[in-house]
């Protein structure tokens, strides 16, 4: 698939989608957070509100998260996401005083207390629809 068609794909199934899973672990222990999402427009970044817990624990300690996002079956289409960010540069906690903040709480509905912005590294996004237009069902985009 073209590139400027891919990322048409993704920026059309992140619009769609409000809710994501957020997977990390710590100890060989994963932890699997479902989460209201946002995205920036200019760029696939994605913002979460995490509240203060397991999760803020285990990226602090072990900086590798997994994201999945899906089109629930009975809308009758197979239609998945997954999104790889790992390391503190592309894994990146925002609070009050941080220079970024105040622009970040535009794009994330309500006031939070801390945001994590997640910079993928490698979105795959699987949809058996792009067979019909002669392309494998699994798109791959790496940066």
């Amino acid at each position: 698939m073209p590139l400027d068609v891919l990322k048409t794909e993704i920026r059309n199934f992140l619009d769609n989608r409000k809710v994501l899973v957020l997977c990390t672990c710590s100890n060989n222990i994963p932890r699997a957070t479902p989460m209201d999402f946002y995205t920036e427009k200019e760029s696939f970044n994605i913002y979460v509100g995490p509240a203060p817990g397991r999760k803020v624990k285990n990226i602090e300690e072990n900086p590798n998260v997994s994201i999945g996002i899906y089109t629930p079956m009975s809308e009758g289409k197979i239609q998945g996401m997954q999104i790889t960010a790992t390391g503190k540069d592309r894994l990146i906690f925002l609070k009050e005083g941080d220079e970024e903040f105040k622009k970040t709480q535009k794009i994330v509905h309500g006031r939070r207390k801390l945001l994590l912005k997640i910079i993928p590294e490698k979105i795959e996004l699987l949809d058996y629809d792009f067979i019909k237009d002669g392309y494998s069902r699994l798109q791959v985009l790496e940066f």
